[in-house]
C-alpha cells in the first residue's frame, strides 16, 4: 500500500547569502493512511514548517512534498488535491479564530472552497447541527462569538471548522498545548474518536512526549531541523537510539515508557 503523505529531502531556508538558515534540513519520512503520526521536538526544531509546507503555506526550498503519490509543491505553486482534502487546527484557537465572526460562520468558513453544489450540500443546517453536537458543543453555540467560549470549547470549534469539509488527512499542529490538562485529555479523546469514526489519517505535532505516545502509532523526533529518529512509538519510547530522544524520555516518569501502561494525559 502507497503511503499518503511522502517527504524526500525536503529543506527549507530562509534568508540569503551568509544570512540564510536552515529551518528544515533533509527530512525524510512516510504516513500511511488511517494512522496517526507524531513530530515531535522542541520549540524552533521545525515541526511546524513542515505543518505549514504539507497545508500549503510554506513551500519547500527542496525535495519532495508529496500526497496520494501526487507532488503538492511545484516551485513556488502549490497544488492542493481535491478542496477541503487536508485540513489543520492550530495551536491557539483564541488566535486561530476570527473574534468578529459567529460559530457557524467559522464552521462553514472552509466550504467557500468547494464548488457551489457541494458547499449546499456540506453546509446544511442538519449536518451541522450534527457536527456541532458530535464535538461537544450545542446548537445555540453557533450564534455565538468565539470570545464566550473556554479554551477548549474554542478548540472544539477548530476541530468542527477543520472537518466541515470531510477530510482525508489533518494536521494538529500542538492542539492541546494551550489548554489546562483535564481539558487536554477530554479534547484528545475526541480526536481519537472522530479518526475512527471518520476514518481520519493525523499528523500531530507536539513537544510533549507523553502526548505522543497516547495518540500516535508511529513517530519522529526532530532536533535543530533534521529527523534524528524515526520508528513506532512503542520501539522509540521502550529503546531510544539517539541521545536527543533519550534525553527527551529522561525527563519522563516511567510510566510513560512502559507499553503495559497507557500514558496518563
Amino acid at each position: 500500500m502507497k503511503p499518503l503523505i511522502e517527504l524526500k529531502g525536503v529543506h527549507k531556508y530562509y534568508g540569503k547569502g551568509k544570512q540564510r538558515i536552515a529551518a528544515v534540513r533533509d527530512v525524510t519520512f512516510q504516513i500511511e493512511a488511517g494512522e496517526t503520526f507524531g513530530l515531535i521536538g522542541e520549540s524552533g526544531s521545525g515541526k511546524s514548517t513542515l505543518g505549514k509546507m504539507l497545508i500549503g503555506l510554506e513551500p519547500p526550498s527542496e525535495g519532495e512534498v508529496r500526497y496520494a503519490e501526487k507532488a503538492l509543491w511545484k516551485g513556488q505553486s502549490f497544488h492542493r488535491p481535491r478542496p477541503g482534502e487536508i485540513q489543520i487546527v492550530f495551536q491557539d484557537p483564541q488566535s486561530s479564530l476570527d473574534p468578529r465572526m459567529r460559530v457557524k460562520e467559522i464552521i462553514l468558513e472552509p466550504l467557500r472552497a468547494l464548488p457551489r453544489l457541494e458547499r449546499l450540500e456540506k453546509g446544511g443546517e442538519e449536518r451541522l447541527h450534527a457536527l456541532i453536537r458530535r464535538v461537544g458543543l450545542k446548537e445555540e453555540h453557533l450564534s455565538r462569538y468565539p470570545h464566550e467560549f473556554s479554551g477548549g470549547q474554542r478548540q472544539r470549534i477548530a476541530i468542527a471548522r477543520a472537518l466541515i469539509t470531510d477530510p482525508a488527512f489533518v494536521i494538529l499542529d500542538e492542539p492541546t498545548s494551550a489548554l489546562d490538562v483535564s481539558v487536554q485529555a477530554q479534547v484528545l479523546n475526541l480526536l481519537k474518536e472522530l479518526k475512527q469514526e471518520r476514518n481520519l489519517t493525523y499528523l500531530f505535532i507536539s513537544h510533549n512526549m507523553s502526548v505522543i505516545r497516547y495518540m500516535c502509532e508511529r513517530m519522529a523526533v526532530m532536533c535543530k531541523g533534521e529527523v534524528v529518529e524515526t520508528g513506532t512509538a512503542d520501539e522509540i519510547f521502550r529503546t531510544p537510539s539517539h541521545p536527543y530522544t533519550q534525553t527527551l524520555l529522561a525527563s519522563l516518569p516511567s510510566i510513560f515508557r512502559d507499553k503495559r501502561v497507557e500514558a496518563n494525559v
